[in-house]
């Protein structure tokens, strides 16, 4: 809030305006009653002049309010929004990798939703009906101070109730809130299953699991119910006291003389405006509770810092030919076991090397750890010589095109998609690397051809024209290095081979890791290191290690394709 501390101060000098006059009605009330005691004939005008004024006065005070407020409580919205989407994009990889979809895409809807809402009414009521209290109670003791002195007495003692139901609701709204994000995953996860699902006649299996979890989600939200529906009874209760007692000690003033027909409608008066505002705060507390709990798990993600940043004093990466080496590097993610262990590997500029092995032996996490998407546990990754852990994460990830197997597409036009490999790229130049990548025919058929949008993650195009795409735009980035994780693993033999092609001409002359399964993409590698549980166990040429009939000559047999050839 504070940098809108001009939005906040309107907000609140036009609460103070609407709450002076809604609880100047006591006043009012007094005062005509005064003027009939006297049997003023004025009194017939004066009064309803008086409460016309005050109404006016009040509704354009709160209509200013209501803007002001909800103006100040959406800002935040938005700007808590952007802060959210920005650390999840600074956040490590490692992070991002552990929370479920629905978990973060919750936090973005639901969360936020929840939370804006909290801030609408919190902004809306809060101040208003805290002045309106205030106001309230120093009209009661200007009328008649030991009757505001019971008033006091009365009221706070509702206020213990409220405050612990209000704890009980902050805990359970935070329970609603992560079981939403499950709820978000498992149908996030469903949509994207559906395939499957069909396939092997899921559908009552599925149907039970969003049944329990809709049932999870109905019983969490009866229970908080129960505590939100218990606030306004305890202060009903508490506001009926308080009028009954007053009402009670003014008859027994009114029968001594000690009070008038004027303290008693200012007194009443005073009473209806205070009560309705108390309880409508202690309504508010549960409101408050539940955007606490929000908060709390907001800003849970916004004050986790990175741990993958630029270390003190980091230069950027001087690239001269792109040698790529391993020392001794052993890996793990989080608490597990490594994943990588012993390695040890070199890749000289310009040559490519191909990682091979059985699924799980750790070729993509060495992959992953060239652009230090994750730290090794120890030993170091070096570029040219030069340790990436101490080059600044701009420069070493510039220097690096990654084309993987499982292809990232935005929402946007295939121009804008091939253009993420160089944002100011001109048209020529995103043309020429959707012909390298063998794009550039179908492109131009399509119906807006590279205006033409992809659908969210380009469902509106196969699974081969997506491949080629993202091949475009690692060809339009023209970095030094390259990694190609199952690159053309999409792709059909005769788009594979054009492709392939395309490949080869932009390796010429940097460096390129290859994982891959085909044959016809390892065989041309300069070097080729096999791997098995996390190590490296076989090094050579396709020829080398196709002699000494190892591990790499088992998978040739039984996993790679051969040339115009199935899989085994």
């Amino acid at each position: 809030m504070r940098p809108k501390w001009r939005l906040l101060a309107w907000g609140i000098l036009l609460s103070l305006i609407t709450a002076a006059a809604g609880s100047s009605y006591a006043g009012a009330l007094h005062y005509a009653g005064e003027l009939i005691k006297a049997a003023e004939p004025s009194a017939i005008w004066i009064a309803p002049a008086m409460f016309l004024v005050l109404g006016v006065i009040r509704s354009v005070s709160l209509y200013g309010q209501t803007l002001a407020t909800n103006r100040l409580a959406l800002s935040i919205m938005r700007d808590l929004q952007n802060a959210l989407y920005a650390q999840y994009m600074q956040a490590d990889f490692a992070r991002i990798q552990s929370q479920s979809t629905g978990s973060i895409i919750s936090r973005f809807t639901n969360d936020i939703t929840m939370l804006r809402e909290s801030l609408i009414r919190s902004a809306n009521n809060l101040t208003r009906d805290l002045f309106m209290i205030i106001f309230g109670v120093a009209w009661m003791f200007w009328i008649d101070w030991a009757l505001a002195l019971f008033v006091l007495l009365v009221l706070p003692l509702a206020a213990q109730p409220v405050l612990r139901i209000g704890k009980m609701i902050r805990r359970r709204s935070d329970q609603v809130q992560t079981q939403m994000g499950d709820v978000t995953s498992f149908l996030e996860e469903s949509v994207s299953g559906a395939r499957m699902v069909k396939t092997f006649s899921l559908e009552p299996y599925a149907k039970e699991r969003a049944r329990a979890r809709f049932q999870d989600r109905f019983t969490l939200l009866l229970s908080m119910t129960r505590y939100r529906a218990m606030i306004e009874p305890v202060m009903e209760v508490a506001g009926m006291i308080a009028l009954a007692g007053v009402l009670a000690l003014l008859a027994w003033r009114a029968t001594t003389g000690e009070s008038g027909i004027e303290d008693l409608l200012g007194i009443v008066g005073a009473v209806l405006v205070v009560s309705p505002a108390a309880r409508a705060l202690g309504s508010l507390s549960g409101v408050i509770q539940e955007g606490l709990a929000v908060v709390q798990r907001i800003f849970t993600v916004l004050d986790d810092a990175p741990r993958l940043v630029d270390r003190p004093g980091a230069r950027a990466l001087n690239v001269r030919g792109g040698a790529i080496e391993f020392r001794d590097v052993e890996f793990g993610y989080e608490t597990g076991p490594a994943a990588l262990s012993d390695i040890s590997l070199r890749v000289p500029a310009g040559q490519t090397a191909a990682l091979v092995g059985p699924s799980g032996s750790g070729k993509t996490s060495l992959l992953n750890l060239i652009p230090r998407l994750y730290d090794p546990r120890s030993g170091e990754v070096r570029i040219d010589g030069q340790d990436i852990a101490g080059v600044t994460l701009a420069s070493l990830r510039g220097a690096v095109s990654l084309v993987s197997q499982d292809v990232t597409m935005f929402d946007d036009t295939v121009r804008a998609n091939i253009a993420f490999g160089k944002l100011d790229a001109t048209d020529e130049e995103i043309a020429e690397a959707a012909r390298a990548a063998d794009a550039h025919d179908f492109v131009t058929a399509l119906e807006h051809g590279y205006e033409t949008r992809v659908g969210p993650r380009g469902t509106a195009l196969s699974g081969g024209q997506r491949q080629r795409i993202a091949i475009a735009r690692a060809i339009l980035k023209d970095a030094p290095i390259l990694l190609l994780d199952e690159a053309t693993s999409a792709l059909d033999a005769q788009s594979e081979a054009r492709v392939q092609a395309a490949l080869e001409r932009l390796s010429e002359g940097r460096t390129t890791l290859v994982i891959a399964h085909r044959l016809s993409t390892v065989r041309e590698a300069d070097q080729i290191f096999v791997m098995r549980e996390g190590r490296i166990v076989e090094t050579g040429t396709h020829d080398i290690l196709m002699a000494e009939g190892g591990l790499y000559a088992d998978l040739s047999r039984l996993q790679l394709r051969e040339p115009g050839g199935g899989t085994g």
